[in-house]
């Protein structure tokens, strides 16, 4: 018999979306799958079309719940899903009709409990291919940390039998969220699966409070990566590298955030430690396997901060006259 599949669809508020998005998985070619929608509260009609997409498939099992976040709509999916896999999606994306046969055959052929896609269709990227291959779960913490793995849960199929180990989502932490499951998944697992062929498709959703600058959230993923390091039971000199560059680049990350929002006088204080700490631990970036271009620009904001930061303003200034 066929495994079965949980997906499991967070909902909130996207009306404009999900109707797309649940039928992009009830056509999948691979048919054995369990679909979960965790409707979190929406104010919108987003409850109301759930229930009419359940009325039209049986696999649809709607969960109706109070506002509690995104990881608390997953957390209540991974706690009633059956299945031997289970895989992530955004309320407002929607994946190709091969995406679960080909997350399947990707951990089945390869022997993993752990399937990573490398790619999605985006805004601003196209990029796919028919690569697959395994690696160490060392050598994909590395890749996460560096940002050659997207750290989102979705485009990745997971093993239920290691995460009923009681992993869940951390619901303290809102930013930073998948990079925490995902090293956390990694702990218990010693080589994954990587394909590169783009089966996901990621939707830019003006509304989503997650693709816009906020200095809580910025900390909050600080705090999210601390707290990663103290779960650690794998780990080496690449790894340690590869974390402390994320953990300087959320310091650019501010830095670029409240220039473009023009409130740096605000946090003047938080601002003037993250300029701080990109000159002190320049070494960092400097060791990491990134691209030349990356390189450079962290030293430009090491060596020259008076002058980035008057460049990045420029460069805000002439998009806003453009418009």
């Amino acid at each position: 018999m066929k495994k079965v599949m949980s997906v499991i669809i967070p909902v909130y508020n996207v009306e404009e979306f999900i109707f797309r998005t649940v039928e992009s998985v009830m056509n999948q070619d691979y048919k054995n799958i369990e679909i979960i929608l965790v409707d979190d509260g929406s104010l919108d009609n987003s409850a109301k079309i759930i229930n009419e997409l359940a009325k039209k498939d049986d696999r649809i099992t709607c969960v109706h719940k109070e506002n509690g976040g995104v990881l608390s709509a997953r957390n209540a999916g991974l706690r009633i899903a059956s299945g031997e896999y289970v895989t992530f999606i955004d309320g407002d994306d929607w994946v190709e009709p091969k995406y679960i046969a080909y997350l399947l055959n990707l951990v089945e052929s390869n022997k993993c409990e752990i399937g990573m896609n490398k790619n999605n269709y985006s805004d601003y990227n196209t990029k796919s291919n028919e690569e697959e291959y395994v690696v160490s779960a060392e050598k994909a913490i590395e890749w996460i940390y560096l940002g050659d793995i997207f750290v989102a849960v979705w485009n990745k199929i997971y093993s239920m039998k290691f995460l009923k180990n009681n992993i869940l989502f951390d619901e303290k932490i809102w930013y930073g969220e998948g990079m925490l499951f995902n090293i956390d998944c990694l702990q218990f697992v010693d080589s994954i699966a990587v394909g590169e062929k783009s089966v996901y498709h990621q939707v830019s959703n003006p509304n989503s409070a997650m693709r816009k600058f906020n200095v809580d959230s910025n900390l909050c993923g600080i705090r999210s990566l601390e707290i990663q390091k103290k779960h650690w039971r794998k780990s080496n000199p690449a790894i340690v590298d590869a974390w402390n560059y994320h953990r300087r680049a959320f310091n650019l990350s501010i830095v670029r955030g409240l220039l473009k929002s023009d409130i740096e006088q605000e946090y003047q204080e938080l601002y003037d430690s993250c300029m701080n700490n990109l000159k002190k631990q320049l070494w960092i970036s400097l060791k990491v396997p990134i691209s030349l271009r990356e390189k450079l620009s962290y030293i430009a904001w090491a060596i020259i901060p008076s002058f980035m930061p008057k460049r990045c303003k420029n460069k805000v200034r002439i998009k806003i006259r453009k418009r």
